[in-house]
């Protein structure tokens, strides 16, 4: 009793300083000590020890998780249907606990491949994840609609994620509520009969009235007022797509960008949450690429114009595409970055042949190239990651991983492709001054032609028909014209990934090939992708 009232005086002396969080943990870690302890006489000094050193580790690790500088390594971890957690329906103390270690499991296991945000869902239809005076619980903790599981998933993962080092990010569903009949739906229609729209036996909250704005900005500001989270995550924060849109694109994205502002509002006052959300992959039609009509903006969507605002801190858009698809578009969104976090949404799902036909060499080149890019990466979802679908946890944790000296080396030959003068020595240096080839794995159908750091030119080997020659972005933006000669001076053209195009006098052009133009040494680059591990 004596050592109880002990820890019961020292860690309110704590709750001042320490998060409700870390208090939580701190209580445990010393409880569990006199348990295993009970013969122990300690003073109020020593149990005082006890739990300040504690303290001190929760405060470092949340330290630690605030000073990292390091590309965006995230998982969207999704919660409806227990897709990726829970598999267990939480009724009784054993199923509770079971409930609990397969988060424990799955956390464990993607600490293994080096992720460091993992985006929970936590709003999910209309119905939550933690006890909430807003919204229903959802029925994917314990079976039933409305019933709670007996603890708070939310709290349990965010502790378990801070002591791992990871962020936890809620995840909130905003526009869609769910099937028509299903509770999250039929709990929102009773209390505003006038906001849900039906579209295909699906509930939607309608965009344009502030009665949505101010919902999902409500649950947004108590998740942050009750809840340690890392951050706020909007998904399918924009027009429905099915849904009529009659007013006009600027009064439609205004409409969107409302509802961002009331829980930008909402989350501001607690200055280290971040904001983020995950629009489509594509923010709008570029110059030589179209999004076939399936774009951000098109949906209301600004999220460029969000970070330029200040109203987002991070975008993870979902690029679930390939080749002309996916890089054009990823390159974009990190020239209108603002500064701010991307990462890119990747869709792995597809790796599984229930739900595609992608390959992992198509993952692994998106890897590479976002990582060159200076982008993070989300993975969609957390199973197929825990599965090791078609090896892509295997390559993340053994090959992608540059923590291990030898093995880091043993990679850059290998992602040299192939090509001699590209192999590098036990230093890390190139051997010769050939361009830095691991993005070329994004034009595995194109010639590839050598840029010479000392001489700053490209080679041109080959006949080809044409007068000038064009270097041009991803993007199809022109960036430099040039007499079509056997050695081409591109001191003037800035870094980057080029296709190369010749035009003649009939103004016909031909895509001839690409080239990657890195001025950098080889080795710091490596250090760069080194931090994406």
């Amino acid at each position: 009793m004596k050592i109880r009232i002990i820890i019961t005086k020292c860690l309110n002396k704590l709750r001042a300083l320490a998060s409700p969080a870390a208090a939580c943990r701190i209580y445990a870690r010393s409880r569990a000590f006199f348990i295993l302890h009970p013969s122990s006489f300690i003073s109020s000094a020593a149990a005082f020890f006890i739990l300040h050193s504690s303290f001190f580790i929760s405060s470092s690790a949340a330290a630690e998780r605030e000073k990292r500088d390091e590309p965006i390594r995230a998982v969207w971890m999704t919660t409806i249907g227990g897709l990726d957690w829970p598999r267990t329906y939480a009724t009784n103390d054993y199923t509770r606990r079971q409930q609990q270690e397969e988060f424990i499991e799955l956390l464990d296991t993607l600490q293994q491949i080096g992720i460091n945000t993992v985006l929970l869902q936590t709003r999910v239809r209309g119905t939550v994840i933690y006890p909430s005076t807003i919204e229903p619980w959802d029925a994917c903790l314990s079976g039933t609609p409305a019933r709670s599981p007996g603890y708070d998933p939310l709290q349990f993962a965010i502790n378990e994620c801070h002591r791992r080092g990871m962020e936890l990010h809620a995840w909130v569903v905003t526009i869609p509520v769910g099937k028509w009949n299903g509770y999250g739906c039929k709990t929102l229609r009773r209390k505003y009969p006038q906001l849900i729209k039906q579209i295909d036996g699906e509930g939607y909250m309608d965009p344009e009235k502030a009665q949505t704005g101010d919902i999902i900005a409500s649950v947004c500001a108590e998740i942050v007022r009750n809840y340690n989270v890392d951050g706020i995550h909007l998904d399918y924060i924009r027009y429905p797509d099915k849904w009529k849109i009659r007013v006009s694109g600027d009064k439609a994205r205004d409409n969107i960008t409302s509802i961002v502002r009331k829980v930008n509002n909402a989350v501001r006052w607690k200055k280290d949450v971040k904001l983020s959300c995950s629009p489509i992959g594509k923010y709008s039609d570029l110059t030589r690429y179209s999004s076939h009509g399936w774009n951000a903006r098109g949906k209301g969507q600004d999220a460029q114009a969000w970070l330029r605002e200040g109203l987002m801190d991070q975008l993870y858009p979902m690029i679930y595409f390939r080749g002309d698809n996916f890089y054009p578009f990823a390159i974009d969104w990190m020239e209108h970055a603002e500064g701010k976090d991307i990462a890119a949404g990747l869709g792995i799902y597809f790796l599984d042949r229930r739900h595609g036909n992608w390959s992992i060499d198509e993952v692994r080149r998106q890897m590479y190239v976002t990582a060159q890019l200076g982008m993070g990466v989300c993975f969609f979802r957390a199973r197929f990651l825990y599965d090791n679908t078609q090896g892509i946890y295997d390559f993340l944790r053994y090959e992608y991983d540059y923590r291990n000296e030898e093995l880091r080396i043993k990679n850059e030959e290998r992602s040299a492709l192939g090509k001699p003068s590209a192999i590098l020595s036990e230093s890390g240096k190139a051997e010769d001054n050939s361009s830095f080839l691991i993005l070329h794995s994004s034009f595995p159908s194109l010639p590839i032609f050598t840029y010479d750091r000392e001489t700053e030119t490209i080679t041109m080997t080959g006949d080809y028909d044409g007068d000038y020659l064009f270097i041009e972005t991803l993007q199809g933006r022109i960036v430099a014209t040039k007499p079509l000669a056997t050695t081409i001076n591109v001191a003037d053209v800035p870094e980057g990934m080029y296709y190369l195009r010749t035009i003649n006098r009939k103004r016909r052009t031909h895509r001839i090939g690409c080239c990657v133009i890195m001025r950098r040494d080889k080795f710091d680059i490596y250090q760069k992708i080194n931090t994406f591990r």
